[in-house]
């Protein structure tokens, strides 16, 4: 498996493959509507010339200056590739007397703009634009509650101004720029105009457009937007941070949601990808509204006709001798697309419904085939990730608690993952889980170092595939670990990790991945103080070499904080005599020194002392105001 800690200057890859990405933007910027030479040459220079690191104002003076060059050219503009990637990044930045008429000149020629290849994109860009501008009064504006929150905030607005929702090919993503830039009411009110005037448009040739590849898309968004939505994938919690939005919108959402269940043809969009992304879509919308009448509606129509036509309705008996065929999956399992919206209907049904319903009729006796079905794990893990209920999750346990190694054999480690953290949220079958997973990795038996590696590999201890010399952590392997030590007994690992050798531990925590392990082994609550204190003192010898790396400072920092105060007088007194010199080195380790004052502690041991001590103090006290957040020493 590829490993990025292998290969030199890893950390140059995004910058690397952005200039690749605007190399090809170039090469290829003639498709689409041609432009004139000049025209062409001075719009790939406009792309060279957006970068990451210019300012805002920078920013709005190339928006201005380019949207004054391209007055009355901006359809055949944004009708070529490298026309449009250029619009999509400058729009944002566009002051009201740019937007306005941009608006105005997109609302005319809707019909255009929805059908072409990269016209569309622009049109989207717009759309989001128009409703960040447009909802940004109705946020609820909310203050930084931490120096280190607002040096976050901070590094995002210089790295884009945030960026969530939108794709990383639009380097100027700007989402947090339109949210607090002002604007006057007319305009704001402008872009609420055009937001609903598209709505509409989209609605009213719904027929037309849904199965059009690039319309589709505008039509999702517009769903997304209408409940307050920026980003277009899905992410596992971040659907708290939607925005506020206008209680006439989610109208409009309503009204589209019932012309798409009223729609003749219902059962076959789910049976195409382009239209089943659009019933996702509007499911994630609907959830987020908590229309629940609505959303019901959604879950029953497919459920009733697209995952269960013809069947007829049985009521659920969970002690039932009589189980069905488990030979062959039903159809709905061997289509991806209609695999993609049950997974959706999984992550927004109620609880009720997805134990009676979802789980019942469709995956109950097909677990286990569906976990080791290269497309089903997917919705099993799904299930497994959004079940509420401890009486559920032993169904589905019991299901797959013999195919654990061959789940791993596979490599169908998102399940094994999906059950380590069901088990931990549930407090159930927390110690089964555990001897399973050592079982399939046959390391039960093993030496603490070939348990410990075995399940950061997710490799079995005794095989010939044995992890790797330096090891290749696998981001599940890390994760299920992480996972077990915050279970209620999570005993044999600790004291496997501190049966390690200290060399050894401290390669897991030099890894991106492994180095999380040191987070949950002092975090979690079911670990004693007695096993923190002993991880501190464990670890003497190697904060020095974990200082210096950029994962293993971030570990230095993380036991200095459990440790008691001989043991941070000894962290520091380690790194002061052994690698003072380097840490200033690298932005990581200078970190270290300023945090720790590992250079006071050379100079006066003594005073050093007397700061730690007092900044410990302070640092009680705030805890105390602020619920016991921590906050980081400063010097």
């Amino acid at each position: 498996m590829y490993d990025s800690n292998s290969k030199p200057n890893a950390s140059r890859g995004k910058k690397w493959n952005r200039s690749k990405f605007v190399q090809k933007m170039k090469r290829h910027g003639q498709r689409g509507v041609q432009l004139e030479l000049d025209e062409y040459k001075y719009l790939s220079a406009i792309l060279d010339n957006i970068t990451r690191d210019k300012e805002t104002e920078e920013r709005q003076l190339m928006a201005s200056n380019v949207m004054g060059q391209l007055k009355g050219k901006e359809i055949r503009t944004a009708m070529n590739l490298v026309g449009s990637r250029v619009l999509e990044n400058l729009l944002v930045y566009t002051d009201e007397e740019t937007f306005a008429p941009l608006m105005d000149l997109f609302a005319e020629n809707f019909r255009v703009f929805c059908g072409d290849t990269f016209a569309s994109h622009v049109l989207q860009r717009v759309l989001s634009i128009a409703l960040l501008r447009a909802v940004a009064p109705l946020q609820i504006k909310q203050e930084p509650d931490t120096a280190e929150d607002e040096h976050a905030r901070k590094k995002q607005k210089a790295g884009g101004g945030g960026g969530e929702g939108w794709t990383e090919k639009c380097i100027w993503p700007g989402v947090e720029y339109c949210l607090q830039e002002e604007y006057s009411e007319q305009h704001r009110q402008q872009c609420r105009k055009f937001v609903e005037r598209m709505t509409k448009f989209l609605m009213n040739n719904l027929e037309e457009f849904v199965s059009d590849c690039n319309a589709s898309h505008a039509i999702r968004q517009v769903i997304l937007h209408l409940a307050g939505i920026t980003e277009k994938k899905a992410v596992e919690g971040s659907e708290s941070k939607h925005l506020i939005v206008p209680e006439e919108w989610q109208k409009l959402l309503h009204e589209i949601g019932e012309r798409i269940l009223a729609w003749p043809q219902f059962v076959d969009l789910a049976s195409t990808e382009v239209t089943a992304v659009l019933l996702q879509d509007l499911l994630r919308a609907v959830a987020i509204t908590n229309d629940e009448f609505h959303l019901k509606q959604f879950l029953s129509k497919l459920y009733k006709e697209v995952f269960r036509p013809n069947k007829k309705e049985t009521k659920y008996d969970p002690d039932s001798e009589t189980q069905p065929e488990t030979s062959n999956l039903p159809p709905l399992f061997t289509n991806s697309s209609m695999l993609r919206v049950l997974e959706m209907c999984v992550a927004v049904a109620p609880a009720e419904f997805l134990k009676n319903k979802l789980y019942a009729k469709l995956f109950r006796n097909h677990v286990k085939q569906l976990a080791e079905s290269k497309t089903g794990n997917f919705a099993v893990q799904k299930l497994i990730d959004h079940t509420t209920e401890k009486d559920l999750m032993d169904l589905i346990f019991a299901e797959l608690e013999d195919s654990l190694e061959q789940l791993l054999s596979m490599r169908h480690t998102g399940v094994l993952l999906a059950m380590a953290r069901a088990c931990g949220r549930l407090s159930c079958q927390q110690g089964k889980f555990v001897k399973l997973l050592l079982d399939a990795l046959h390391c039960g038996e093993s030496t603490p170092e070939k348990m410990i590696m075995a399940v950061l590999c997710l490799l079995p201890a005794d095989g010939t595939n044995a992890p790797a010399d330096p090891p290749n952590i696998l981001l599940h392997g890390s994760l299920i670990l992480q996972a077990i030590l915050y279970y209620t007994k999570p005993i044999k690992f600790v004291t496997a990790l501190l049966g390690m050798p200290n060399d050894r531990l401290a390669e897991i925590f030099l890894d991106q991945r492994g180095s999380f392990v040191a987070n949950a082994f002092i975090e979690s609550k079911f670990v004693g103080e007695k096993s923190r204190e002993k991880m501190v003192r464990h670890l003497e010898g190697q904060y020095s070499r974990l200082a210096l790396n950029i994962y293993g400072s971030r570990v230095v920092q993380i036991m200095f904080e459990a440790g008691s105060p001989e043991q941070r007088e000894n962290i520091v007194h380690e790194l002061a005599e052994e690698c003072l010199a380097q840490l200033n080195n690298k932005v990581w380790s200078a970190k270290i020194n300023k945090q720790l004052l590992v250079e006071t502690y050379k100079n006066n041991p003594a005073q050093w002392r007397v700061l730690i001590k007092r900044d410990v103090k302070v640092t009680q006290m705030f805890n105390k105001l602020v619920d016991g957040k921590k906050r980081k020493l400063e010097s």
